[in-house]
């Protein structure tokens, strides 16, 4: 590779390109379950109803703070997310006995007639989005993606500190 290439790829924008696949790829999923599903239901509340039904279906009990920690989410936007899943008719939240604070989710009979749907949906955008990608190119696509996303948590450590100890949190060494 020349010396005037490899300067020109370093000096592309990697953050920029890749927030605008982020956006392409969130649109289009967005697309296709509106289309395929439910108008009702959007890319990530399509997720996450599939992360709720795969779980109940395993006997697992599921809250939203499973939700906040699988997706890394912020708890408000988990909040707003289950309230407008719960108006549509898709999940249930419960009060559970020992913890009325606690709340258990449960998908509902419109959220588990739509997950058959939802699943064919998110197969066939998953196999049009590796079209023409190796497995090589996959793998190293996922080990480029993990080592960036910890470079940007070191970034934003640096910039912010670490995050403040709350009532329920604990330092670790």
């Amino acid at each position: 590779m020349s010396t005037t290439k490899a300067r020109d790829l370093s000096m592309q924008d990697a953050g920029r390109q890749l927030t605008y696949t982020c956006h392409q790829i969130n649109s289009a999923l967005d697309a296709c379950i509106a289309a395929t599903v439910s108008p009702e239901l959007t890319g990530m509340r399509g997720l996450v109803l599939g992360y709720i039904v795969r779980t109940v279906r395993e006997g697992r009990p599921l809250y939203q703070r499973d939700l906040e920690e699988s997706f890394h989410v912020r708890r408000s936007s988990v909040t707003a997310l289950l309230k407008a899943m719960e108006r549509a008719g898709f999940i249930t939240r419960n009060a559970v006995e020992q913890d009325a604070r606690l709340k258990s989710l449960a998908p509902t009979a419109k959220g588990l007639a739509c997950f058959e749907h939802l699943e064919r949906c998110i197969l066939s955008f998953e196999q049009q989005l590796r079209k023409d990608i190796t497995a090589d190119d996959l793998s190293a696509l996922v080990s480029i993606l993990q080592r960036m996303s910890r470079n940007a948590g070191e970034a934003k450590a640096r910039l912010t500190g670490p995050a403040p100890l709350t009532p329920n949190s604990t330092h670790k060494e």
